[in-house]
């Protein structure tokens, strides 16, 4: 129920607002029917003549002149409600033919939604937001290590070198698979076997093999890594590999360094300060060589390597050493073949070095670690680490020489 108070309190701020200053006959007109409305005073068009126009009341021609001016009033109102009074608790209106006012509260919207569920809503959006923003982040991730081999649209292989064995009688009277490290083909093997026949009669050349339990954990990580991606490669063992093949396809290369074969001639080829160069074709003294010894208590792995450094104007030649179980050397390279080809090598002579850098290479806060402090957003690079580890394990990636083969 709206009070006379009420009525009078709406009259007046209609009367004192903008859009009734200057209107005197609308005034007029609106006060009249809201005073009538308060004292329930039933209206006519001849009652509102006399109201306006008095004595000089005509009824003809008076009450068109007073349904033209209600209708001007009822437009006025609609302007004042849509604008100056559009936050007012009541409104009034005058109903197409009629003459009364009738007052109306407004109603107060009932909210959508209660808090809790406000609450609710909000955080699941937060929520969506938030899973949104780390898909977008994650799709438009960038490898800084890997990025080419991704985004290239080349096949990638990962070539795990093939060790030549031989067959022939164990410590214990069985048939057994060797090894020697001296001993790398069936030419080199018959090579022995001319020199001792008689110690060589009971054995014969074995299959090569290229898959061993560091090879396979390697496998493992870079797996992950390429699945990660959406990307897979292909597994090829070494054997027989040449330098045209590198030229069709991204490769990935675990394995020994101190032999001769096509990703030490791609590497010798392509790197423009550091080369590999065979232990026995090293001077041995020179005014301008530096040479780096590495760890003191190992036996060299039959390679050198050679940094030629235009700062210093000399070259510095590091002997890769090992001890064959708890520390070695192994060589990282990233370089670009030819048709947009990319090539990963990672030369490590006993296995565990470069199980120990593909786990670094593939794990992304120290991919993104490196790229940081040594990349800079650079596609190629070569690094030589120092990884010791006790028993093979906890192994310990220290980083020796770093060049962007710029």
């Amino acid at each position: 129920m709206i009070s006379e108070a009420d009525k009078l309190r709406v009259l007046d701020l209609l009367l004192n607002s903008k859009t009734f200053s200057k209107s005197t006959t609308s005034n007029v007109l609106l006060k009249y029917l809201i005073e009538s409305s308060i004292n329930n005073k039933n209206l006519n068009a001849t009652d509102i003549g006399i109201e306006l126009f008095g004595s000089q009341y005509e009824p003809e021609k008076s009450e068109a002149t007073v349904r033209v001016n209600i209708y001007h009033l009822r437009n006025k109102l609609k302007k004042y409600f849509e604008g100056e009074g559009v936050e007012d608790d009541i409104f009034i209106e005058i109903k197409r033919g009629q003459y009364g006012v009738s007052f109306h509260k407004k109603q107060k919207l009932k909210p959508k939604y209660s808090l809790k569920k406000k609450l609710y809503i909000y955080s699941s959006i937060l929520a969506l937001l938030v899973i949104g923003l780390y898909a977008y982040a994650k799709l438009s991730y960038k490898d800084p290590v890997w990025h080419t081999f991704f985004k290239n649209n080349k096949e990638t292989t990962l070539y795990l070198y093939d060790i030549f064995g031989y067959y022939g009688p164990t410590l214990f009277n069985k048939i057994g698979w060797h090894r020697d490290y001296e001993i790398n083909s069936a030419a080199e093997f018959y090579k022995e076997v001319e020199k001792h026949p008689k110690l060589m009669e009971d054995y014969a050349p074995g299959r090569n093999v290229y898959v061993n339990f560091l090879s396979a954990y390697s496998v493992n990580n870079l797996s992950r890594h390429f699945q990660k991606h959406q990307k897979e490669f292909k597994i090829h063992k070494f054997h027989n590999l040449t330098l045209q093949q590198l030229k069709e396809q991204n490769s990935i290369y675990l394995g020994p360094l101190r032999y001769d074969n096509a990703f030490v001639d791609f590497f010798n080829l392509k790197s423009k300060r550091i080369k590999l160069i065979d232990q026995n074709k090293t001077p041995e003294h020179d005014d301008d060589i530096e040479y780096f010894d590495g760890r003191n208590a190992s036996y060299n792995e039959g390679r050198n390597v050679v940094y030629k450094d235009a700062k210093k104007g000399i070259d510095t030649i590091v002997t890769l050493k090992s001890n064959g179980h708890s520390h070695e050397h192994v060589l990282v390279a990233k370089l670009h073949g030819d048709n947009d080809t990319t090539n990963f090598m990672f030369f490590s002579n006993h296995g565990f070095g470069a199980t120990a850098a593909i786990e670094y290479f593939t794990d992304t806060d120290s991919i993104s670690s490196f790229n940081e402090e040594y990349l800079k957003n650079g596609d190629e690079f070569i690094a030589l680490f120092d990884v010791s580890g006790k028993d093979r394990t906890s192994m310990n990636v220290k980083q020796v020489i770093f060049d962007d083969n710029k």
